[in-house]
């Protein structure tokens, strides 16, 4: 299914790509690691990717390195993620597609966030 978003007043579309049609993807789940550095203020996260195919949870991938960004920043580095591993078709290639509730409802993306104490633990 394709779905638009506007970003920076800009009208955008995105869909699952051939790819994830393909795999057989029924819905998307969206792990988000964060730490908050307390000395210097800043939050950094990681993401974990997994897909419901044929009614089984399989992993599809993760980010290799922490990425600067509080709040649901997760969800962009995520959309990121999915566009440069070829899950997901769109015209904007940032990943902001993924802070659109509307968006994640059409694509049937869930999320959640675990937040930890330690830097070693975003792995």
């Amino acid at each position: 299914m394709q779905t638009t978003f506007r970003h920076n007043s800009n009208t955008h579309a995105v869909s699952l790509s051939k790819k994830a049609k393909d795999m057989g993807i029924e819905k998307l789940s969206v792990k988000g690691v964060r730490w908050f550095q307390k000395s210097y203020g800043n939050t950094y996260h990681t993401i974990y990717i997994s897909a419901l195919i044929n009614c089984v949870w399989q992993d599809l991938g993760h980010t290799e390195e922490e990425h600067y960004g509080y709040g649901d920043h997760y969800l962009v580095t995520a959309g990121k993620w999915l566009i440069e591993n070829g899950f997901v078709d769109c015209d904007e290639s940032e990943g902001y597609f993924l802070a659109n509730v509307s968006v994640r409802e059409a694509l049937n993306v869930e999320h959640y966030v675990q937040d930890v104490k330690r830097k070693r633990d975003l792995w």
